[in-house]
């Protein structure tokens, strides 16, 4: 079954298909470079950041970080990232771990964090919307 719209024929499934998508993030995210020190279940890890928004930071990770590691395990972060002005600090747990080739994307939801590095991640994200380019 097919929609009419003013671009023409859509199957239905694509509609649901974006409003799904659409939905499925809390928070909108924009690109992070810096680096993420990660205690959880005894590890001590440094990785990669490859976003971040006022409910988590997604990391980058290889095949083996993380591994056995259940989702909603807690841990703490820090995110070190010159953007930032500073490092910040939050209690975080495990969203999900998806594979993207032979790297993994990790999703770290805040658990606990100060007011005012939430202030510092939203204004990063007033800044990376009103110049993209640099972000």
């Amino acid at each position: 079954m097919r929609f009419v719209t003013e671009h023409g024929k859509i199957p239905v499934c694509s509609l649901f298909r974006k409003s799904i998508v659409k939905e499925r993030r809390r928070s909108s995210r924009v690109r992070l470079h810096g680096e993420v020190h990660l205690q959880i279940a005894g590890a001590d890890l440094r990785i990669p950041a490859a976003d971040i928004s006022v409910s988590g930071v997604g990391v980058l990770l290889d095949e083996h970080v993380l591994a056995g590691k259940p989702g909603g395990a807690v841990g703490l972060c820090r995110i070190e990232a010159p953007e930032l002005g500073g490092g910040i600090e939050a209690y975080v747990s495990i969203m999900r771990v998806r594979r993207i080739g032979n790297v993994r994307l990790g999703g770290l939801r805040f658990e606990s964090i100060s007011d005012g590095d939430l202030a510092r991640i939203r204004q990063y994200k007033r800044q990376c919307r009103a110049n993209p380019a640099t972000a």
